[in-house]
């Protein structure tokens, strides 16, 4: 603030000692220190409040950045979440295609037993077809799953 050397503090002295006389000096000396300490005090109390208000706002700052990351990681999960339900989805369906697969395949081999081997070959026609349907399908499940959960990951 204000650059005081010894010389002006020297002539300050002289010259309230000069005004106030040596009766009065001391008692205004020591009015003046506690004054100048009640302002060093409001100071530091600023000081304070301020740095106090400074941490307040890092804090919230932080606050508000791990409450979007947490936003980001829940959309994630919830990603997941529909891709699991989807993929159960279609292995159910799958499945109940190959029930329904079966149940007409049996349905025809009650009906004509002369032609077995044309049947035998449909069946085996339709159960390869549909094994390599759900095998795909099973692949670009995990696939997808491993992409996303690599993504997490990164």
């Amino acid at each position: 603030m204000f650059d005081m050397g010894f010389l002006e503090l020297l002539l300050i002295g002289i010259i309230a000692l000069i005004v106030l006389g040596p009766e009065r000096l001391p008692k205004a000396a020591r009015t003046v220190g506690l004054w100048i300490g009640k302002a060093k005090q409001g100071l530091d109390s600023i000081k304070t409040e301020i740095d106090r208000e400074l941490k307040l706002k890092e804090l919230q700052q932080q606050i508000a950045e791990q409450k979007a990351a947490l936003s980001a990681e829940l959309n994630v999960k919830s990603e997941f979440e529909t891709l699991k339900d989807e993929l159960t989805d279609s292995v159910n369906t799958i499945q109940d295609e190959a029930t329904s697969a079966r149940e007409v395949i049996a349905h025809k081999a009650n009906r004509s037993t002369h032609n077995k081997s044309d049947m035998d070959t449909d069946i085996n026609a339709n159960t390869e077809t549909k094994a390599a349907d759900a095998e795909l399908t099973r692949e670009k499940a995990s696939g997808d799953t491993r992409a996303a959960k690599n993504d997490i990951n990164h």
